[in-house]
Formats: structure tokens, sequence, C-alpha cells
């Protein structure tokens, strides 16, 4: 466990606040700490992630005692953008000042290394008011954005083009790099990220564990498009559907940055693939029809339309039609999983009655 920086401050209650900034693996903070994605949290407090992520915990005592906690996970070796989450201060220590100062050490550490954006997200007006405090603003639905001084023009700079972009296999140390790609209004398509319900005015942000975290099983793929300043400007996944009987389908969607649209297909080919290549019999993604140039990297890469959903997507007071996209992989492939491993199916015991 890196210990880090130990910092002691003063509270408005009189008590006084130690602050640690650890990394994992944690050690014996790994019980107390709050973290709700409980379907990382094992590897990542272990620090079995450690090579692509720099996930820092701050992390607040008061008198030995753990009283809460934050985290921000960012690129380990590019620490241009981060994710910070995981906000949570101990009841009965609550209203203290607690969140506002291990917000304050949480900002400071990023920007020392070098950070120019930091996202997330929230529904709690109280907390939306300490986050704006600290400087962070309103960006898409119900996420927030504080941008480094010196960095305004985040958006148009950080996804500018520098050079020919390659593809490579995501890891979980691109959460923060997808995040920031997704968050942007660019390119202008209804539809961000179907299977996972994302839209034009959806944040991004713990969505990208669904893609991932497949992967890590071999039951998926998802690849990036890093250009040479090593930032993420495009993403691809295809994942499997959760049910014993669509076993054989996955779902497919990608996002890109305007500056590389033309690397698209490539990128969504690769993908087509892999996919091929790991036994998948189909391929299938839904399109809106108004997102014209989406259309048309997806079929360059080989699928095609199968059926449109007429009126399925509701955007204000228009409706707009859903297009089915497919592609035949693999013929006849026997299913990977048993329907036994599947909620919902019946159990051994019950086929003895």
């Amino acid at each position: 466990m890196s210990t880090g920086k130990t910092i002691k401050t003063c509270l408005r209650s009189g008590d006084e606040l130690t602050i640690r900034i650890l990394e994992p693996p944690l050690g014996g903070y790994t019980d107390d700490i709050e973290y709700w994605w409980s379907d990382v949290r094992g590897p990542l407090m272990a620090g079995e992630y450690s090579a692509t992520s720099l996930d820092r915990f701050i992390v607040g005592e008061v008198a030995g005692e753990y009283v809460g906690s934050m985290t921000y996970a960012t690129p380990r070796h590019f620490k241009e953008a981060a994710v910070l989450g995981m906000v949570w201060t101990r009841p009965d220590q609550r209203r203290k000042g607690i969140a506002a100062k291990l917000l304050q050490e949480a900002l400071a550490s990023f920007r020392a290394l070098g950070g120019m954006a930091m996202y997330l997200c929230t529904t709690n007006p109280h907390a939306y008011a300490l986050y704006y405090s600290q400087g962070f603003r309103p960006l898409i639905g119900d996420g927030m954005r504080c941008l480094t001084p010196g960095h305004e023009d985040f958006d148009r700079t950080f996804f500018a083009s520098n050079g020919t972009a390659s593809i490579r296999s995501a890891n979980w140390g691109d959460l923060a790099s997808v995040s920031a790609l997704y968050n942007q209004q660019q390119p202008n398509w209804l539809i961000k990220d179907y299977p996972r319900r994302v839209f034009h005015n959806t944040r991004y942000e713990g969505h990208y564990r669904q893609v991932w975290l497949p992967t890590q099983q071999r039951l998926g793929t998802v690849l990036v498009l890093e250009n040479s300043a090593h930032r993420v400007v495009g993403i691809a996944s295809a994942v499997p559907i959760d049910s014993y009987f669509e076993q054989h389908v996955q779902m497919l969607d990608g996002w890109v940055c305007p500056a590389y649209l033309s690397q698209f297909p490539e990128l969504l080919s690769a993908v087509v693939e892999s996919s091929r290549a790991n036994g998948t019999e189909m391929l299938q993604a839904h399109i809106a029809n108004t997102d014209l140039a989406k259309q048309e990297a997806f079929e360059k890469a080989g699928l095609r339309q199968e059926a449109r959903l007429h009126n399925r997507v509701r955007l204000g007071e228009d409706r707009i039609d859903l297009l089915m996209y497919s592609c035949p992989l693999n013929k006849d492939r026997p299913p990977a999983q048993p329907e036994a491993s599947y909620y919902g199916a019946r159990p051994v015991f019950q086929e003895q009655e």
C-alpha cells in the first residue's frame, strides 16, 4: 500500500482531520472504505488493475477512525482526465466539512499529476452545491466536470487531430478517457451506446464496467482508438446479451470524436473480426435513423440494415425510427454457457420431481 501524502487540518467542529492519499493495494483499509462498484471492488483494491489505472483514495480519519473517503481514477501513464466517485461521509460525522476537505485534496492531487479534466455525476442537491463550490460545472445529464485552469478549451484541443490513431485492446485504466470521450457533445448522434442506453444527453461513467468486464471472461471484445498523444479518441465493443437463448448474438456499438471519424469503420471492422475469431454467430446493432454518419461507418464494417422499428425513440415531441443492423459471422456454434448458468433456469434438484 502506498500511503502517499498525509495532511492534517481542522474541521469546523474543532476536530482534527487526518487526510491520507492511498493507492492499491489498500491492505487494512480494504474493509472500511466505501466502494459500491462491487463487481470490480475486490481486484481493484488488491491492486490488480494498477498496471493501467491509477486509483487514488482520499481517506479522512478523526481520532484514528475512518470517517469518509472518495476516490478518483485516471490512466496510469497519461493522467489528463479522471473520474471522481464513491464520495461518502460517515453519518455521525456529516455537516463538519469533511467532504469539502477531501475534495480539495483530491483536486490538488490530480492537478499535481498534470490533470486537465475531472468528471463526476450526482443527483443529490447538497452534493451538487459542494462540487459547484469547488469548480465543477454541469455538463451532460447529471454529470459535472471541473477543468484545471488553463484548459478551458479542453474539448477542442484534447480531441483534435493528432496523427493517425492505432487500435488496441481496452483496459481498466481507460475508464476516465472513455468517459471523457462520451461526455463531449460531438459527434451530434442521438445514440451513443444503445446496449447501455446512453443517448446524446446521458452522461457516461460506470457504463464502461458493463462493456469491459465481459471481455475479462472472454465473452466479448472492446477496442479503442488511441492517437499519437496517447488519447483515446474512439471505442467500439461487442458484448453478449444476458440470455441463454440469445447468447450466440453480441451487441455492437461504438463512439468516436469527429477528428477521427474516418477511422471509425476500421475500428468497427477490427471488433467484427475479433468477434468472428471468438466464435460469435451474429453481431447486432441499433442505430437511430437520424445518425447517418454512424450508419455509413457500420455499413463499411460489414453490417446491413435488417429491420426498421418505426417511432421507437422519443425525442421531445418527435419520434425517431430505430434501425436494426446485423452481421452473420459463424454458424451453428454450440452454446458457450449452459441454461442453468442463467437466472431463472430450473435448478437440477427440481428435475428430480
